[in-house]
């Protein structure tokens, strides 16, 4: 299929249809009798088309894609989270599910990871879409959908289009957003709703740990819903729910032997993630996350927009939806800036508050006329051009994931993944010293050890003794077939050979000095066969 598709840098046809497609969106979107089902359908059909020159642009966007997609890669050999894969602050529901996108594409290359991205993209706006429906209307939905259906449609930002641990929590928040709208969920003697959603909160941190601020404003919430509605066992029935799944958890680790580890490497080591000082210093990073990320002015306008019309025509304000909504985004500010790390991607976390908070107060505004709904879908539209111009003078091109047949789509492979591929045989292991996935990918070798991405190996902090134990227990246990130093230009942070190379961790440059052999260097990184291979040196 992906013969069938080419990508230049100026697809000037493919474009055109997508702003057509996107103008008769806006269309849908404020007509006086709004078609709720075409505006969702043409939703998804513009999502999945915009996103098409990403989907088949067979190359890394961020680390964290060949992170995530190796991990996937390994669970299919050892589906034992903890065990065989530690994916550090993302959880393990963001891994598992490539397994989906995976049984389409028939492999773990980074167009598995660009399609699993898109479908969690529309399954997230589906559920977003259908909660503001509930609560405000249909015209309220579509206006404020709209918008944020072309920022994830348009925009071409990296941090935005690659597949990325925010991704599942923030799928599962819609889905408990959505089960907060339905009408009657904490009705009496239907307990359905809470049941699900006790397993929904207990999910939404293994996506990612650091969704725990949005997932206290959702008990906030509901805990005020069963409160004013005086019938708690909804809530016993959410909490037995939850606790059962829970347990169930706990003894599907005890089992496998992985409970202390998920303890220990999943809740005490990321609780000490960051890169220190205050939740208040690292809100200082927020204004420059906003600044890279133009696109996301799209998110914003609706807010602001909304607020104008609502000053002009006050009406009623669904109060507890409102607060519900400035809970979530004041609790997602502080799950972006926790880490203090200022990833781009982090704002993925805000667009479901933002959205949320725009669609309280159009809601509120008494008689919502064709005219404002026009100035909103207009100004979307406008916006959305008016990006693409800033783009296309700062960068001179309209599309920014250039593919053919032929060109970046084919399976990924360097000189050092070609050198590697000399040594592997089938049930083999690689081991990459440093932050460097792509070899896993370009090889489809699984990992070895179970931190891919060996920073918390090798940067001084005060658990590194326990990584580096785990390090060699895991190379003892698996013995890779073969294990690479990618320290230096090829790798990601650890970029000092004097300081980070395998020499500066005495137990693996001890092992490897006893049971490997080092056949070669490719482009600065050193490659070491297992010694029973009897491996030929690298030409």
């Amino acid at each position: 299929m992906s013969s069938l598709f080419t990508f230049n840098q100026f697809p000037f046809l493919f474009f055109l249809i997508g702003y057509g497609l996107a103008a008769v969106l806006g269309l849908v979107s404020f007509k006086p009798k709004p078609s709720y089902p075409l505006f969702l359908g043409l939703a998804l059909l513009l999502l999945a088309y915009m996103r098409l020159p990403v989907i088949f642009y067979n190359r890394e966007l961020n680390v964290d894609e060949g992170q995530m997609l190796t991990q996937a890669m390994t669970l299919v050999k050892d589906p034992v989270y903890w065990r065989s894969v530690d994916g550090t602050t993302g959880g393990p529901l963001g891994s598992y599910f490539l397994l989906i996108p995976a049984l389409l594409t028939g492999n773990f290359s980074y167009m598995t990871g660009h399609l699993g991205a898109v479908l969690l993209l529309g399954i997230t706006f589906v559920f977003l879409s259908l909660a503001l429906k509930n609560w405000f209307g249909t015209r309220v939905s579509q206006l404020i959908s709209y918008p944020v259906l072309l920022f994830y449609a348009f925009t071409q930002l990296g941090d935005f289009v690659h597949y990325s641990s925010e991704l599942v929590p923030v799928t599962l928040l819609s889905i408990i957003v959505y089960l907060f709208s339905t009408p009657g969920f904490l009705a009496r003697g239907t307990y359905r709703t809470s049941i699900l959603l006790g397993v929904l909160f207990l999910a939404m941190p293994f996506g990612k740990i650091q969704s725990l601020p949005l997932l206290a404003a959702c008990l906030g919430y509901y805990l005020y819903s069963v409160y004013i509605r005086n019938d708690f066992r909804p809530f016993v029935a959410c909490v037995v729910s939850g606790i059962s799944a829970l347990l169930l958890l706990g003894l599907v680790l005890w089992v496998n032997g992985v409970f202390k580890d998920f303890l220990f490497y999943y809740i005490h080591a990321n609780f000490n993630y960051g890169e220190g000082g205050s939740w208040g210093q690292n809100l200082l990073h927020l204004p420059a996350q906003f600044s890279v990320a133009l696109d996301y002015t799209l998110i914003l306008l609706p807010l602001g927009i909304s607020a104008v019309l609502a000053a002009f025509r006050w009406g009623t304000l669904k109060k507890d939806v409102f607060f519900f909504s400035l809970a979530l985004l004041i609790m997602g500010i502080l799950a972006v800036s926790r880490t203090g790390t200022g990833y781009t991607h982090y704002l993925f976390f805000l667009v479901i508050p933002f959205a949320l908070l725009s669609a309280s107060l159009l809601g509120a505004v008494s008689s919502l006329s064709w005219v404002s709904s026009l100035t909103l879908t207009g100004a979307s539209l406008a916006c959305l051009v008016g990006l693409m111009l800033v783009h296309y003078k700062k960068d001179h091109t309209l599309n920014y994931y250039v593919s053919t047949p032929t060109f970046n789509r084919t399976f990924p492979i360097s000189s050092v993944g070609a050198a590697i591929d000399q040594y592997k045989q089938s049930g083999d292991y690689l081991v990459v010293w440093g932050w460097n996935c792509q070899y896993y990918i370009e090889t489809q070798l699984p990992q070895g050890v179970a931190e891919n991405h060996t920073i918390r190996s090798s940067f001084e902090h005060p658990l590194r003794e326990t990584y580096r134990k785990r390090f060699m227990e895991n190379m003892q246990r698996n013995r890779p077939a073969v294990v690479v130093d990618a320290v230096g230009k090829n790798s990601y942070w650890m970029q000092d050979p004097a300081t980070q190379s395998y020499e500066s961790f005495p137990e693996l440059k001890a092992y490897l000095e006893r049971q490997y052999v080092l056949v070669g260097t490719v482009d600065g990184v050193r490659i070491f066969v297992r010694a029973d291979r009897s491996p030929k040196r690298l030409g």
